[in-house]
């Protein structure tokens, strides 16, 4: 074509398979899953370029020549800009500039930053490949598969880089030769044929802005493949095109949808502005918010209500091992599936289940992660089952009345004294992080040293076992910056920390009272647990031989129910402070709402008032 003259009709079917073949590529380019799914586009948008430079060295040819290149050319000379050049010089310079200032240079900025991310990023992407593979998550030939990959990625951003300096130049290269071919044409026109000026400029000048036209598009469409491609960022689903995935991401928030509809609707009414259009517009985004806002709830409801899928024995699927479970979650039977979600007039119990979590935090201190709340296929009807950490741990017949209140309060119970298991390391380190930010110092000089971060995980676990806050971490560390330094048993460590918090230990007793009602021991069950402390180089333990273990609970169940009676209130069992978590732990399944508090524990100033004395007179 660069050499060898081309008939018209040859030149008219050239065209139009550049034209096709644009509008093809950016259609394909719509649809792949990702960049590697058409990883010869740098290539492809090479040959496509110097396929279209030929056609105007043939085109070009064909004008100065003969003053016809074809169909093509003149019905976009004539037709497109109605056989005015003055209008069709502008609408070419409009495309032109939007090609090469918009298009082509930000889809070359963009395939440019690509290829460095990528090239940059390579390293740490060959480690983690060879780390997967060297813990057997991964066999040799998946590994094999990831290189491959890697490689490809690399290779395709660096193409691309390139490929799109060939779209620049493309741009300068048409620009340049719509001028040569209009200056060529008047020089043959005037100068060879005789023409008046304005004539030649006429009928020369239509013909090249034809040809720069019906060039300049197919090259527009490939630059916006190109940039299309290189802003792609790669989809969950392969199977989503991008138009579905632009479309669901678009229209996936109905109320920005409406608040847009709004803003239209009030345009309508600007004085000057034609209302038809922005009514119709506003009309039908307010129809897209509603529509979408009825599939969002279909498919909500339906995936609190759909059971889970039976496994199908014999079917062939791809193993997940993701050694992660559930920490808290409530299931309801499928009666009550309308509970879920929030009413008019009451919130659902999905919105109590997060509340209930902030409020233990602000009891406890503990930050328990939001809960999974859904409907149960199987359940008896009117039944929620409470599973910690995927194991059910309380099934609860549910009143006619009062369903949502009823699972808050059985939760609620069953979170506090299960509190210590939801504090883990991940979750000290959490608490730590956000400490560091208003006491950066206090975090520093206590951990990791004097105290590691699994010990001071120890000691908090011990302290919310007894429904002590560790919200005033502040407090903690700072009782441990002393204490720490000379003691290392994490029970000895808690017991003294406790002491440091008697002011809120006291508050959370008496609520602010100036008495306290308590069960006091007798000292001769104070020397009975003393006696069968036996302290090793692993720690201290109780061996209490079982009468006397038997005798004791009794006096003390005894005690505390008489103190209960009194105070219509939990019992308060004061004792000495070497003893109290042995008597704690003496009781802790008989009395598990008992409160077991050391003399050290509560402020001086507050007047204590015996209940009730727990003795072994009348024991046995």
């Amino acid at each position: 074509m660069m050499i060898v003259p081309l008939p018209t009709w040859l030149l008219d079917i050239l065209l139009a398979t550049n034209l096709s073949l644009a509008v093809a590529i950016l259609l394909v380019v719509l649809y792949v899953p990702d960049a590697l799914a058409i990883a010869t586009f740098p290539t492809i948008l090479l040959l496509t370029t110097l396929f279209r430079l030929a056609l105007n060295v043939s085109s070009v040819r064909l004008i100065l020549l003969q003053a016809n290149a074809g169909e093509v050319i003149r019905a976009f000379g004539n037709f497109v800009v109605r056989g005015n050049y003055v209008v069709g010089g502008v609408i070419f310079l409009v495309l032109t500039i939007i090609q090469f200032i918009v298009i082509a240079k930000g889809s070359e900025r963009v395939a440019e930053v690509g290829a460095r991310f990528v090239l940059d990023a390579m390293p740490g992407k060959q480690m983690a490949i060879d780390a997967e593979l060297r813990s057997g998550a991964i066999d040799g030939n998946e590994a094999r598969r990831r290189r491959r990959m890697l490689s490809r990625e690399s290779q395709f951003y660096g193409s691309m880089d390139g490929a799109m300096k060939f779209v620049k130049g493309d741009v300068i290269a048409s620009l340049v030769i719509t001028v040569v071919n209009i200056l060529g044409g008047l020089a043959i026109g005037v100068g060879q044929k005789g023409m008046p000026a304005v004539e030649a400029l006429k009928r020369y000048g239509l013909l090249t802005i034809g040809d720069g036209l019906v060039s300049q598009i197919p090259a527009l469409v490939l630059s916006t493949a190109a940039g299309v491609l290189v802003t792609r960022v790669a989809s969950e689903d392969p199977d989503t095109p991008l138009g579905e995935e632009l479309a669901g991401q678009l229209f996936g928030m109905p109320k920005a949808l409406k608040v847009a509809s709004g803003f239209v609707l009030l345009l309508a009414i600007v004085p000057g502005l034609p209302a038809a259009p922005f009514l119709i517009l506003a009309a039908a985004l307010f129809f897209i918010a509603r529509t979408r806002t009825r599939q969002l709830e279909i498919a909500e409801r339906r995936a609190a209500t759909e059971p889970a899928r039976p496994v199908v024995q014999g079917a062939r699927r791809e193993a997940v091992f993701v050694p992660i479970v559930v920490p808290w979650s409530i299931e309801v039977s499928e009666d009550l599936a309308d509970e879920l979600d929030d009413a008019p007039d009451r919130p659902g119990l999905r919105s109590e289940a997060l509340a209930l979590r902030d409020v233990l935090f602000a009891e406890l201190g503990v930050p328990f992660p939001a809960p999974r709340v859904r409907v149960a296929a199987g359940l008896p009807a009117r039944h929620a089952v409470v599973s910690l950490f995927e194991v059910p741990t309380k099934i609860l017949p549910l009143p006619a009345e009062g369903v949502i209140a009823a699972v808050r309060d059985a939760t609620a119970d069953l979170l506090r004294t299960r509190a210590g298991d939801f504090l883990g390391l991940a979750e000290t380190q959490r608490l730590l992080d956000e400490l560091e930010q208003f006491a950066p110092a206090t975090v520093r000089n206590v951990v990791p040293k004097p105290v590691s971060l699994t010990l001071l995980t120890d000691i908090l676990r011990r302290l919310v076992e007894e429904r002590v806050s560790i919200r005033d971490l502040r407090a903690i560390l700072e009782a441990l910056a002393s204490l720490a330094a000379t003691e290392k048993d994490p029970l000895t460590l808690t017991e003294l920390v406790r002491a440091q918090l008697r002011r809120a230990l006291t508050f959370k007793l008496t609520r602010g009272a100036p008495q306290l009602g308590v069960v006091l021991v007798d000292p001769t069950i104070e020397d009975t647990v003393r006696r069968a402390i036996q302290r090793t180089p692993a720690g201290a333990f109780l061996t209490l031989p079982p009468a006397a273990a038997r005798d004791v609970i009794a006096s003390l169940r005894r005690a505390a129910g008489e103190a209960s009676a009194q105070a219509n209130a939990p019992p308060v069992v004061l004792t000495q402070p070497d003893i109290r978590r042995f008597v704690r732990k003496l009781i802790e399944s008989d009395l598990p709402d008992a409160t077991v508090v050391s003399f050290a524990e509560l402020l001086p100033e507050v007047t204590l008032r015996p209940l009730a004395r727990a003795n072994l007179a009348g024991i046995g």
